[in-house]
């Protein structure tokens, strides 16, 4: 039988029932609210006809923290390339006095980089100050995200867009400067030039490319490449003459590599150890070069030039075999005594 306790009962249970249904409620039209002012805040960076509206919608947009992620991550995939460089700049204001190696910006940053790859172009230009900040993070994994990011950044149609990610790449905590390398081949000329500012200059540690692999772009066709790999050269310690010695290495006028022979016979003022830059004609493509190389080894008395044995005996030309033996063996009766070789 049912009687006054059991009504009670009920009651109470009808009661919890529907302070759970209020919450659920509340908690969905909360839920509701926030997705709304995200929705609003993106339009609002999209609509805005100013740098300060656009900038003070992204930082509005950014403010809702998690609720406001996914149109954060909207507009970074989109082509609104003014969009993209307000979230990424809303975003570090907002994390400001959050530094990279506090956890705290590990757990924000990586749901941003992690889409990097999904990203417009436009959206991957503007994260990249993001992914610099990530490789000053010790976590492994965010570094790992922000590396993938410069590299995606890397293959960006627009010039400039390249430019700044080889500057980002080349830094020492991202360790990307070895594949900015191919980019010196690049047809378009403000790529090569931001690749020769990044790859060419001195640098600790061991350069990604040697000095007389970057003697071609001294030809360049682009004259402020030409003269960046100038400068990057003489930050290596080459001197105006070596250079000079260089240009006309790499010539693409076989007679202007026979002119660099002549300097190094006659001009012992300016190219000092003609030894260096003789076994570099040993290895040219035009055969009277490579001859060349080995009567001026002999005529400038060097005693070690174990590339005239390769001339001798392995060069593909027979009239180069011939005359390297033959300054060989004149090299050999020129020797000075007591020299022994080793």
């Amino acid at each position: 039988m049912s009687g006054p306790s059991s009504g009670r009962k009920w009651g109470k249970r009808l009661a919890v029932g529907a302070v759970a249904v209020l919450l659920i409620g509340g908690g969905a039209v909360a839920m509701s609210w926030s997705t709304l002012k995200a929705e609003w805040a993106a339009k609002a960076v999209r609509a805005a006809g100013s740098d300060e509206a656009r900038a003070a919608a992204a930082a509005n947009l950014v403010a809702l923290g998690e609720s406001g992620l996914p149109r954060v991550v909207e507009l970074l995939k989109s082509d609104d390339a003014a969009g993209c460089l307000a979230v990424a700049a809303a975003l570090r204001e907002a994390w400001k006095d959050t530094p990279p190696a506090d956890p705290t910006f590990a757990a924000k940053c990586r749901p941003i980089l992690a889409d990097a790859a999904a990203y417009s172009e436009a959206g991957k230009d503007a994260v990249l100050e993001l992914a610099a900040d990530a490789m000053r993070c010790p976590d492994a994994d965010l570094a790992a995200l922000g590396r993938a990011a410069v590299r995606a950044a890397l293959t960006a149609t627009a010039p400039d867009a390249v430019a700044r990610a080889a500057a980002v790449a080349s830094l020492p905590e991202v360790g990307l400067k070895a594949e900015l390398v191919p980019l010196l081949r690049d047809e378009r000329a403000e790529v090569r030039r931001a690749a020769m500012m990044a790859v060419g200059p001195a640098a600790r540690g061991e350069p990604v490319i040697g000095d007389e692999e970057l003697f071609p772009w001294l030809h360049d066709p682009d004259v402020e490449v030409r003269a960046v790999c100038e400068s990057a050269l003489a930050t290596r310690g080459m001197d105006g003459d070596q250079i000079a010695a260089a240009r006309k290495l790499t010539h693409p006028d076989a007679a202007e590599r026979l002119k660099l022979l002549l300097d190094l016979r006659w001009g012992r003022d300016t190219v000092r150890d003609p030894g260096p830059w003789l076994e570099r004609l040993s290895r040219d493509a035009d055969p009277a070069v490579r001859a060349g190389a080995a009567r001026v080894a002999c005529e400038c008395r060097l005693t070690f030039a174990g590339w005239l044995d390769r001339l001798a005996t392995e060069d593909p030309d027979g009239t180069v075999r011939d005359v390297a033996a033959y300054y060989r063996a004149k090299a050999a009766e020129i020797r000075p005594a007591g020299f022994v070789d080793r």
